[in-house]
C-alpha cells in the first residue's frame, strides 16, 4: 500500500468513527468530523512522505477520505445496531423522548407524526440512497478539510507565495 493510500485510509477511519454513534453529532457542526478526517489524511501524507501538498492535492486526499469514511460509517452503523448505538437508534430515542414531552399537546406537526411511526417500508432503498448521498456530502466536506490540511500541513511552497512577491518587488525597484 502506498503512503497516499495509507493516508486516505487513516483519514477514512477518522471520518468513519467520528460519523457513528454519539460521535456522529460532531457532524452537526458543518460536518466537522469529515473535515477533521480530510485534514488528518493530508497530515498523515505529509508526515510519511515529507512531500509538500498543494490545495488541490489536499482536496483530493480529503475527498477520497470523506467518501471512504462515509462507507465505513455505514458499515460501523450496521455493526452497532444490535447494541442500540447506531445513528438511527440514537435519533429515534431522542425523538421518542421529545414526543413523550409533547404527549398532552394536540395537533402534532405532520413531520413529528412521521418520525413517531418509524417508517421502515423502504429500508434497503433508503440505505443505498443514504450511502450515496453521504458519500457525496462527505466527499465535498472532506475536500474542504483536505484543502485546509494542505494549508496547515502542506509544507513549503518553493514555487510561489512570498518568493513571487519578493521577485515583483525587485523588478519594481
Amino acid at each position: 500500500m502506498t503512503p497516499r493510500q495509507q493516508s486516505i485510509l487513516v483519514g477514512a477511519v477518522v471520518t468513519g468513527v467520528l460519523s457513528t454513534s454519539y460521535l456522529g453529532f460532531i457532524n452537526a457542526l458543518c460536518c466537522l468530523g469529515v473535515i477533521i478526517g480530510g485534514m488528518v489524511s493530508v497530515q498523515q501524507y505529509t508526515s510519511r512522505t515529507g512531500a509538500s501538498v498543494d490545495g488541490g492535492d489536499g482536496a483530493v486526499l480529503g475527498a477520497l477520505a470523506g467518501v471512504g469514511g462515509s462507507i465505513l460509517a455505514a458499515v460501523l452503523d450496521r455493526a452497532l445496531r444490535p447494541f442500540g448505538l447506531d445513528q438511527q437508534s440514537i435519533q429515534k430515542g431522542m425523538m421518542d423522548n421529545m414526543m413523550q414531552g409533547m404527549q398532552g399537546q394536540q395537533d402534532l406537526p405532520p413531520m413529528l407524526e412521521q418520525f413517531q411511526g418509524g417508517g421502515g417500508e423502504a429500508g434497503a432503498m433508503m440505505l443505498v440512497f443514504g450511502i450515496v448521498f453521504g458519500a457525496i456530502v462527505n466527499g465535498i466536506f472532506g475536500a474542504i478539510g483536505g484543502a485546509i490540511g494542505a494549508a496547515l500541513f502542506g509544507g513549503d511552497d518553493s514555487g510561489g507565495g512570498e518568493g513571487v512577491q519578493t521577485a515583483e518587488a525587485e523588478v519594481v525597484e
